[in-house]
């Protein structure tokens, strides 16, 4: 028999884990390309060629029909919203889902021998929850995931499954079958980098404060709703203490946010539009002050923008039976897919591939990372002691200028 080709271009495969998980004989490993982007890879030796690793690949055989049933402007009204990067619906959920003894997966970012690692964990106790709210801007690792949801389906437990639509989209096509109790989150997603270049951009940072980063947030609310992040770090006498990452001036962020370091699947994505992978779709409703300018608490409305408002759209019967389930927990108020879809534009189509996109992962790959920061300097310029001085504006002065944008 033939040797199996998982797939042909990179663009063909998103990363999902569903080949590896399925793999009965553990024959598949996912492993690093030059960049760090993970692909799986077959041990022939093991491989029986049963070809059970080409059948569940979702993200080349199988075409979503979901369409939206219903869209909302949503906050959470059960769990804190600070501690959720937009308006706190995941954790309402999720919260509710636990009480009822089930199980929540997402990513969350362990510390692994000493390093911050992107990873897919269940956690079915509420302080733990806190590891899987919040965005994370790099792909996490599946690992056994799928399997361990299997088994929880299996055993009548309640399951919700987050991520991005290509891994929601794994998952599905590994179990190959619905159950009435497994809700599936998938994200609003700008596409993914790789977790190696992410924990080198970590390693950048840890030169710089001569400390050990042991918490990552993305999305800090000191100065309110946004992109700030902020990283907690312990100094070699034993003191914690945390520094806010400002996106402006964050060579990681940047160029994320720019499209310039995702995977190659990310730029051709399939499911970035209104066909969703999830029974219910989540983000940050962007653009909210402008489709729904009279539900803000600045004008007289019940929703501070200040604090962070969620998107959520609902797929799938069965995501519309668990958000009437869940609904006296969070406070929704009904909106439109295209108005939501106006500023998330993930939602209408992939992200661009960025023309810098190639030289800047080659320069990564011989230089390594501390010759993108280089290279984000320079680029900026001028304009990064601006930012800076922005930045560093006196707080009421920072907020003022926040709300007048």
């Amino acid at each position: 028999m033939e040797k199996i080709m998982l797939f042909k271009d990179k663009t063909d495969c998103c990363g999902c884990g569903a080949c590896m998980n399925i793999c009965a004989k553990q024959a598949i490993s996912m492993r690093e390309d030059e960049y760090g982007f993970l692909y799986p890879v077959i041990n022939e030796t093991l491989c029986i060629r049963c070809g059970a690793c080409k059948k569940v690949c979702g993200y080349q055989n199988v075409e979503e029909s979901n369409t939206p049933l219903e869209t909302f402007v949503g906050v959470t009204k059960k769990t804190d919203v600070m501690q959720s990067a937009s308006g706190g619906i995941f954790a309402s959920i999720a919260t509710s889902v636990i009480e009822e003894n089930g199980i929540v997966y997402g990513c969350s970012m362990e510390l692994i021998d000493g390093v911050l690692s992107p990873i897919h964990i269940g956690v079915d106790n509420l302080v733990d929850l806190k590891k899987l709210q919040g965005s994370k801007y790099v792909q996490s690792f599946i690992g056994n995931s799928y399997s361990q949801v299997k088994q929880h389906l299996n055993s009548q437990r309640i399951v919700l499954f987050s991520g991005t639509p290509c891994q929601i989209a794994g998952l599905k096509a590994y179990l190959n079958k619905d159950y009435d109790n497994l809700l599936l989150i998938d994200i609003i997603c700008h596409g993914v980098p790789n977790a190696k270049l992410f924990k080198d951009y970590i390693y950048s940072l840890e030169k710089k404060l001569k400390a050990k980063i042991t918490e990552f947030n993305f999305r800090d609310k000191t100065y309110g709703w946004g992109y700030t992040g902020k990283a907690i770090y312990k100094t070699a006498n034993g003191k914690v203490k945390e520094k806010l990452i400002y996106t402006g001036e964050s060579s990681y962020c940047q160029l994320f946010l720019k499209s310039e370091i995702c995977r190659e699947s990310c730029y051709v994505c399939k499911y970035a539009n209104s066909h969703r992978t999830g029974d219910v779709t989540i983000g940050d409703y962007w653009g909210v002050e402008k489709e729904h300018p009279v539900l803000l608490s600045s004008n007289g409305g019940s929703y501070d923008e200040k604090k962070g408002i969620s998107c959520l759209i609902v797929n799938t019967e069965q995501g519309r039976r668990f958000i009437d389930r869940y609904a006296s927990d969070m406070q929704l108020s009904v909106s439109k897919f295209e108005c939501a879809a106006r500023k998330n534009g993930q939602l209408k189509a992939p992200i661009r591939r960025s023309e810098k996109r190639y030289n800047l992962l080659e320069l990564y790959r011989e230089k390594g990372y501390d010759a993108v920061e280089m290279w984000f300097k320079k680029d900026k310029g001028f304009k990064l002691i601006l930012i800076k001085i922005k930045n560093r504006l006196p707080y009421k002065m920072k907020i003022k200028s926040m709300l007048g944008r």
